[in-house]
C-alpha cells in the first residue's frame, strides 16, 4: 500500500488522561558537571540568582519560511546574513546567554544529566528517548533562530533545513563546508562531508558497499516505513510517555528519533569520543546540528498534517511539560507544549480534525517550511520479492528457530539473534486494525558500554518452526549515540545505563508481505555496532490513537 492517501481519518479515540506529573523546569542554581567523554569541562550556564522567569509572549512577526539547505547555497544574500548572524553570536562575550557556545551548551545540559528534576536529587532531566524529544527541540530551534535574527535585525530570518528525505538533499549541505566560514566545524567525518557522499540512514561506522542509488532507495524506504507503520499510534513515531519523578521506566524513543540519531552518527567524528555531532554533549557546537534538527522538526510537522493535525497525546503530562530558554530579548522565559496550541481551543486540547493551523502548528511560532517534493510518499519498491515471500525455499536452507525464553541475551554481530514469536491474533478484520495496531516490543535493552550502539530489526514468516536464510523485511532500528560520563580521573566510566525498549508497528507491513494468516513470525535482531543485551521480544496489540487509512 502507498502513503499517498494518508490523511483520511476514521475517528478519534478517547479523551485526555490526567496523571498530573509533567516534566517541569529544573532549579537552575543546581546545575552540576555533565562529565561526558567529549567535554573538556562542564556545560553549566552562568547563573544569575536575580534573574526572573517570565511567561513567553509569542512573536508577532511575519510568517518566516525555512528553506532547504541545498536550495539556498546559491542565494548569496541569504548566506551572507546567515554567516554574519553566526559570526556575531560567536563574538559575544563568553558568559552571554546568546553566545554560540552557551547556546550549544543548552543541549548538553538537558541531554547529559546536568540537571535533576524538581524535588529530586537523582532523576535527571533528559529530553531524548521520550515524547518530549520533539517539542523541546522545536522550542530550542525557535529561540536559536530568533536570536540569530535579532543579532542582524531581521525578523524574517530562518535557519535552513537539511532536506535529507529527498535525493537532491541527501549529501552533506555545501553551505557548511567552507573552512573559512563561521558555519564550519572541523570535527566531522571528512569522508562523508566532502565529495558528495550520500547520507546513509543505516550507517553503523562501517562502509556500505551499496551504490548511491541503492542507499537513496533504502533511505526513502526507511522514512516511508517510519511514517506508515506509526501513523495510527503517535508513540511509535515520537517516543513513549515520561513523567516527573519516574526512576524505573525504560527509555523508549520513536523511530523519527532513530533516523535523527543515524544522521548524527554519519556526520560526527568516527573515532574516539565522536565529537561534535556524534555525541550529545557537543552536537550543537556544529551549525549543521540546527539545520538537521530543522528537518526533524519538519518531519514532525508533516506527520501531524498526515494525521489531520490531531493532538498526538491528549495528556496533561505531555501538554504541560515545561521548559526554560533565554528568548530573543535576553529574558529567561517559560514555555510548554500546550502553548503551541491554537488559542481557539481550551486545554486539554479539544481539536476538530482536518483544520489547518490547529494544535501545535509551527505557525503559532511564526514559521513554516517551504513546500518541496516528498518522494517517500510515493511508490517505492521497498519489499523484497524473492525468499521473503516464497514458500519454495528448499529444506536444506532452513534453520530451526526457538522462542526467546526468560534469560537476557547478548547480541552478536556475527550471529544475529533470531526468535520465533507468537502473534496475539491473525487475520484481523479492518475494524480491529483501526482499533489496535500490532507492535513488536523489545524490552530491557541495555547498551553495556558507553559507545554508540545500533541493531536493526527484521520480520519474516516461518515455515513451521523453521526460518529461511533471508532475514525478511526491515521494520526499524534501535540507535543509541555515545552518551556516557567521565569518571573523576577523567577516564570514561563504564557500566550501568538505564534500560530501554523498542516498539515497532507491523500492521501495514504484514499486509504488504501477505503475512496476515501467519500464527507466528520470525523476528531477527542484527547487531550493527556496539555491545547490547535484550531481555525479551514479543508481539502485542496496542490501542490506536488515530485509526488512519494507510
Amino acid at each position: 500500500m502507498l502513503l499517498g492517501g494518508l490523511g483520511g481519518l476514521y475517528g478519534v479515540t478517547a479523551g485526555p488522561k490526567v496523571l498530573a506529573a509533567p516534566i517541569m523546569p529544573p532549579d537552575l542554581s543546581k546545575c552540576h558537571d555533565a562529565k561526558a567523554p567529549a567535554l573538556h569541562d562542564h556545560c553549566c550556564p552562568p547563573y544569575d540568582p536575580s534573574e526572573t522567569i517570565s511567561e513567553y509572549g509569542f512573536p508577532a512577526t511575519p510568517l518566516r519560511v525555512r528553506r532547504p539547505a541545498h536550495l539556498v547555497k546559491d542565494d548569496q544574500e541569504y548566506l551572507d546574513k546567515y554567516k554574519e548572524a553566526v559570526r556575531r553570536m560567536k563574538n559575544l562575550p563568553a558568559e552571554h546567554p546568546w553566545n554560540y557556545y552557551q547556546q550549544a551548551n543548552i543541549h548538553c545540559q538537558y541531554c547529559n544529566d546536568a540537571y535533576y528534576q524538581q524535588n529530586t536529587d537523582d532523576v535527571p532531566v533528559q529530553v531524548h528517548f521520550s515524547w518530549i524529544f520533539l517539542p523541546w527541540h522545536r522550542y530550542y530551534l525557535h529561540f536559536y533562530e530568533r536570536i540569530l535574527g535579532k543579532l542582524i535585525d531581521d525578523d524574517t530570518f530562518t535557519i535552513p533545513f537539511w532536506n535529507w528525505d529527498t535525493k537532491e538533499g541527501m549529501t552533506f549541505p555545501a553551505i557548511f563546508q567552507d573552512a573559512s566560514s563561521p558555519l564550519y566545524d572541523p570535527k566531522r567525518d571528512q569522508r562523508h562531508v566532502k565529495d558528495g557522499a550520500i547520507l546513509d540512514l543505516k550507517y553503523a561506522y562501517t562502509d556500505n558497499p551499496a551504490s548511491d542509488s541503492e542507499i537513496i532507495r533504502e533511505n526513502l524506504c526507511f522514512i516511508q516505513k517510519t511514517f506508515k507503520y506509526s501513523l495510527s499510534l503517535a508513540e511509535l513515531f515520537m517516543g513513549d510517555p515520561v513523567r516527573a519523578g519516574e526512576k524505573e521506566i525504560q527509555e523508549a524513543n520513536g523511530q523519527l528519533e532513530v533516523i535523527h540519531n543515524a544522521a548524527h552518527m554519519w556526520v560526527g567524528e568516527p573515532d574516539g569520543y565522536k565529537e561534535d555531532m556524534g555525541d550529545f554533549s557537543t552536537a550543537a557546537r556544529d551549525s549543521v546540528f540546527y539545520c538537521h534538527h530543522s528537518n526533524v522538526d519538519r518531519m514532525w510537522d508533516i506527520y501531524r498534517n498526515l494525521r489531520g493535525n490531531q493532538v498526538e497525546f491528549e495528556d496533561k503530562d505531555w501538554l504541560d511539560s515545561t521548559f526554560l530558554f533565554h528568548d530573543e530579548n535576553e529574558q529567561l522565559v517559560k514555555v510548554k507544549a500546550s502553548q503551541m496550541l491554537s488559542p481557539i481551543y481550551t486545554h486539554p486540547c479539544k481539536c476538530k480534525r482536518n483544520v489547518i493551523g490547529d494544535c501545535l502548528n509551527p505557525t503559532k511560532l511564526r514559521y513554516t517550511f517551504e513546500q518541496v517534493p516528498l518522494p517517500w510518499l510515493g511508490k517505492i519498491n521497498c519489499q523484497k520479492t524473492a525468499e521473503t515471500k516464497s514458500k519454495a525455499t528448499t529444506e536444506l536452507s532452513l534453520t530451526r528457530v526457538g522462542e526467546f525464553g526468560t534469560t537476557p541475551q547478548a547480541l552478536d554481530a556475527s550471529n544475529p539473534l533470531r526468535v520465533i514469536v507468537a502473534r496475539p491474533k491473525k487475520n484481523r478484520k479492518k475494524k480491529e486494525k483501526q482499533e489496535k495496531v500490532e507492535v513488536i516490543q523489545i524490552k530491557d535493552i541495555k547498551v553495556t558500554t558507553n559507545e554508540t550502539a545500533r541493531f536493526d530489526v527484521y520480520v519474516a514468516v516461518p515455515y513451521g518452526d523453521l526460518a529461511g536464510p533471508d532475514y525478511g523485511e526491515f521494520v526499524g532500528s534501535f540507535v543509541r549515540l555515545a552518551h556516557g560520563k567521565k569518571g573523576s580521573d577523567g577516564t570514561q566510566e563504564q557500566g550501568a545505563k538505564k534500560k530501554g525498549k523498542l516498539k515497532l508497528g507491523i500492521t501495514a507491513l504484514l499486509e504488504d508481505i501477505d503475512a496476515e494468516d501467519a500464527d507466528k513470525l520470525v523476528v531477527t535482531l542484527v547487531l550493527r555496532t556496539g555491545s547490547v543485551t535484550v531481555g525479551g521480544v514479543s508481539i502485542k496489540l496496542l490501542q490506536t490513537d488515530t485509526p488512519a487509512v494507510i
